[in-house]
């Protein structure tokens, strides 16, 4: 057995300190103790074994641990726009960053229990009957005291490596084998606790009901037990559970940095429960504790936008946020700030305040994604509310452009967002139209005097914006070159000149000045536009944008040049048809805006204007039927008996026949429909039936009674189906491909239509015959046999022969015998996996065929080349332009092999 004995030397040294009298004895102990065996089970073996185990092996294994928590503390970062997490352990990013810490701590628990672990029974001196104390000693399964500490450290290395299995697998071990020691509570909450992580929150309540329950549970795990609880809880959003479990554990928790975070966390729960009064009092007491300056400054922030009327000073709070606002120290904050105003002002009802501390908030944000979608959502929901929708609509798509899919209500938000943007498309439809219209009747000096007007501010924005990027590149100039200046006075640069990526110090400096220009930019193409997708022809661009517009898109700007009458011009309607077409899309665009407000944003007041303007633009519209009910449906819902009693005729008296009207004055419609609907459902079994019975004849005629009688019912593709069943059966299969092609063509989106498909497939395979005449009939019928029209000798060659080599080989033969035509050869690609190479021109049939049986009898021209997958044919000129459309080879030589052959 290898003994440490330095380290016996070392903790020899130490007790001899002052204690001279136990040289001796110690001395002796470590030629004992060099015949120590985790075999035997004596007082000195477990001495010695527990003396190192503690202070050797576990000593270094909890340093490697306490490395990787240190870790985690240091770099953890708390988002702070939601709920703080009670634990910082769920991050995958940082458990990978530990996982060397914990791999080295693990390593050392597995050396702790092969070199020191004692399992072996002490022997009894004596056949004397043991006390319950020396018994329960005695059935011990471990006798090295470490051991059970050493494999929860392990099991909490597994843990936070986020190795939840075998964590799980640890800490149950030290459940079975350590039944009656108090190490079983640590390890109940551990497991807990993995379950909380991998979301078996059934399995994690139950223990921690049971803990509850539990008188044992000891002191030192209460705050364990709580914070274990109401992570739980929080991970469910079941706020009030976690309230009360974390209040506990805030007061019985000692250290300072524990208890602030829970009371912040605390503060977050009574905000989100609505509990104002009571959070601003627990952030109040936070910045009392002089927490880190980021828990400090978000605080004070969460203090003001937990502000309640009626409960503090609204004033006292603005004045302590403008203070931040001036300190240096908050610079990148200033978005929260002027969020936390916003917030103030919405409370106090001073909403167009709010509204402009919220786009404030926009307007100083650097880089916080987070902060900016959330002063975006606020304002697209003030809006909404108004309500404004074009202003809603641009919010908020500006807010589904920072959030992911997992944000909470993000379906909500992109539902609103979608509705709002087609209801401003038909808005601005609407506008525009109805603005061109009016400037069409304009005279035409006027109107070019109107377009000229729009030119000359379009210009003089330009130069605005142009004048406005070069004073804030010379303020970023001006910045970069002071901050540079400063650097070189501290120091920063004394490496010497090096290569900007080699030099820290100016790429921190490069990424804060693209930062501020440009924020968080994507590495792909066109990484300076925003949205790569559109190009707004009405937008200026500076001589800083043009060096990154395409070809395409610069020719693209020329032709429509926001700069020329001709591109206003264009969409104005200076002719009869063009009115008529304006009209039309005005028309339009009022129907589906009334529809949007009515269905999408239930906005029936907006509905009821839309729909109503479109009835009074257009008397005659051919929305005016389902106009009237919808404003019908509308004023039921608003109990409107006048208004509702006001449609109900309209549509009965100008629409007798219409369904809306027969739903209106006959209670029994519907069920009269259903009755008629059910009528030919029966029809239908009746006709399968006869079907199964064989009688085709009948399920024929039943079905062509069918198709005429009831054209629009939805099983009319069903009775054409048995019909071309009934016609298999009844005739050959010509006529039965014919009936499935017709079912094909008329209901091509329909369940039996791919049914017949396959039926097509398989008679193809079976009958490979008929199939050939099939394709043979196509074939005459597309192409036209034309005998004094010019002709091409073509070859047609599977892709990857050598067509270079085969065009060569042909204008050679072309040389030897045919000098005089002057042929050309040519090639191009036929279809995906064919080319073909022509030969031009050959002046009629007879000439071709001449051509076509000298050179087949020419082997020459396949010299070098693989002649299989080589098809040869003569064909007309008109002939090869059906070709190269159908793109069916075969198809063509059913064709030349009954005109030409």
């Amino acid at each position: 057995m290898l003994i440490n004995f330095q380290l016996i030397i070392n903790h020899t040294k130490l007790l001899m300190r002052g204690k001279n009298k136990y040289i001796p004895i110690l001395l002796t102990l470590v030629f004992l103790l060099a015949g120590c065996s985790t075999q035997k089970n004596t007082l000195i073996t477990r001495t010695y074994h527990n003396i190192t185990a503690k202070y050797n092996i576990l000593f270094n294994g909890d340093v490697s641990f306490n490395k990787g928590m240190r870790k985690i503390d240091d770099s953890f970062r708390d988002d702070y726009s939601e709920i703080l997490p009670v634990f910082t352990y769920s991050d995958e990013e940082l458990a990978k960053t530990i996982s060397p810490d914990m791999d080295r701590t693990i390593k050392k628990g597995t050396k702790l229990v092969s070199l020191h672990s004692i399992t072996v029974k002490p022997k009894l001196k004596s056949n004397k009957a043991l006390t319950p104390k020396k018994r329960a000693f005695y059935n011990k399964k471990e006798f090295n005291r470490w051991v059970d500490d050493n494999y929860l450290l392990v099991g909490k290395s597994h843990f936070y490596k986020h190795d939840f299995n075998l964590a799980l697998e640890t800490f149950r071990f030290i459940t079975n084998e350590f039944k009656n020691e108090e190490i079983t509570y640590d390890a109940l909450i551990w497991i807990a606790r993995t379950y909380n992580e991998t979301e078996a929150y059934k399995d994690s309540e139950e223990i921690l009901t049971q803990l509850e329950k539990d008188e044992k549970l000891p002191k030192r795990l209460i705050v364990d037990f709580h914070t274990t609880f109401a992570d739980l809880f929080l991970k469910q959003n079941n706020i009030t559970n976690a309230i009360t479990h974390l209040e506990k554990a805030k007061e019985k928790v000692k250290k300072k940095k524990l208890k602030t975070r829970f009371i912040f966390i605390l503060a977050q729960l009574y905000e989100s429960e609505g509990m104002q009064n009571k959070a601003s009092k627990l952030y109040s007491k936070v910045i009392k504790m002089n927490p880190p300056y980021e828990m400090t400054f978000n605080a004070k922030i969460n203090r003001a936008l937990a502000y309640e009327k009626g409960y503090g000073s609204v004033r006292e709070i603005e004045k302590q946020l403008s203070r931040m606002l001036k300190d240096d120290k908050n610079s990148e904050y200033q978005d929260q700030i002027y969020y936390a105003l916003g917030n103030l002002a919405y409370k106090d009802d001073d909403i167009p305040k709010a509204i402009k501390q919220y786009k404030k908030s926009v307007q100083y944000n650097i880089n916080n994604t987070t902060q900016k979608a959330r002063s975006y959502l606020t304002l697209a929901d003030i809006y909404y509310e108004m309500p404004e929708y074009v202003n809603a609509q641009a919010y908020y798509d500006s807010a589904v452009t920072l959030i992911s899919i997992d944000y909470q209500d993000y379906d909500i938000i992109y539902a609103k967002s979608k509705s709002l943007t087609s209801l401003v498309k038909e808005i601005n439809t609407v506008n525009f139209q109805d603005s061109v219209r009016r400037l069409a009747k304009l005279p035409n000096d006027e109107l070019l005097s109107f377009i000229d007007k729009l030119i000359e501010d379009v210009k003089k924005k330009e130069q605005e914006e142009i004048k406005r990027r070069q004073e804030q590149a010379l303020n970023r100039q001006f910045g970069l070159d002071m901050e540079m200046e400063r650097k070189a006075t501290e120091g920063g640069f004394t490496e010497g000149v090096q290569w900007y990526f080699y030099n820290q110090t100016a790429r921190s400096l490069g990424y804060k000045e693209f930062k501020l220009k440009w924020g968080n930019r994507e590495l792909a193409d066109n990484w300076r536009r925003a949205n790569k997708n559109v190009i707004s022809f009405g937008e200026s661009l500076s001589t800083e944008d043009t060096d990154f517009i395409t070809d395409e898109e610069s020719q693209s700007s020329k032709l429509l040049s926001n700069k020329t009458r001709e591109f206003y011009l264009k969409d104005v309607p200076l002719t009869d048809s063009m009115v008529d077409v304006s009209l039309k899309l005005t028309e339009n665009a009022l129907y589906n805006m009334g529809l949007i407000y009515k269905n999408e944003l239930k906005d029936y007041e907006k509905a009821i204007e839309s729909f109503k303007e479109l009835i009074k633009r257009y008397p005659d519209s051919e929305f005016l039927l389902p106009s009237y009910y919808y404003l019908y449906d509308i004023y039921i819902k608003e109990n409107n008996k006048a208004m509702v009693e006001s449609y109900k005729n309209r549509i009965v008296s100008r629409f007798p026949n219409s369904t809306y009207a027969k739903l209106l004055t006959n209670p029994n419609y519907i069920k009269e429909l259903e009755a008629e609907q059910n009528k030919v459902h029966d029809y239908y079994i009746e006709t399968y039936n006869k079907y199964l019975g064989r009688q085709y004849n009948n399920v024929i005629q039943q079905a062509d009674y069918a198709i005429k009688t009831y054209p629009d019912d939805e099983l009319i593709p069903q009775f054409a189906y048995l019909r071309a069943l009934s016609t298999g059966r009844t005739s050959d299969v010509k006529t039965f491909k014919e009936e499935l092609y017709e079912i094909l063509s008329t209901y091509p989106q329909t369940e039996v239509a791919e049914n017949a498909k396959n039926i097509i497939a398989y008679l193809d395979k079976e009958h490979p015959d008929i199939k050939e005449e099939e394709e043979k009939e196509i074939a005459i019928a597309l192409y036209e046999h034309l005998e004094n029209t010019e002709h091409l000798f073509a070859l047609v060659l599977n892709k990857g022969i050598n067509a270079n080599q085969l065009m060569f080989n042909i204008i050679n033969f072309n040389l030897d015998n045919f000098d005089k035509l002057n042929l050309k050869v040519e090639s191009t690609e036929l279809n995906n996996d064919q080319d073909i190479i022509t030969v031009i021109s050959l002046k009629d049939k007879a000439e071709s065929l001449n051509y076509y049986n000298r050179i087949s009898s020419d082997d020459s021209i396949f010299k070098d080349v693989d002649k299989e997958g080589v098809v040869k044919m003569v064909i007309s000129r008109n002939n090869l332009d059906i070709l190269k459309t159908d793109k069916s080879v075969n198809r063509y030589l059913k064709f030349f092999n009954e005109y030409y052959e």
